[in-house]
């Protein structure tokens, strides 16, 4: 672990600063947007981004593909699934 932000807000500022090779995030909103990952995937499109859904068992990975767009899956949140995100990342 590099980092850990308390709030929001922070995050596209410490993944500049410590670049990591994978970033894990809440998921507040499922259904909605998230605007950081788009930020951070611009200057880091190797990067994979973990959202982790608190009480809600959804867990979301996001990616920059090779044509530029970012990227998103949905899966459930479980020890496994986290595991597998994260393997993923270091391939």
């Amino acid at each position: 672990m590099v980092g850990d932000v308390s709030e929001e807000a922070a995050i596209v500022a410490a993944t500049e600063r410590t670049e990591p090779d994978c970033l894990i995030v809440p998921l507040n909103d499922p259904d909605a947007p998230m605007p950081m990952c788009t930020e951070i995937l611009a200057k880091r499109p190797h990067l994979r981004i973990v959202a982790i859904g608190e009480g809600t068992n959804i867990l979301a990975i996001y990616w920059r593909s090779p044509e530029g767009k970012v990227r998103c899956t949905y899966t459930t949140a479980s020890r496994q699934s986290i595991l597998r995100a994260l393997r993923f990342m270091t391939a």
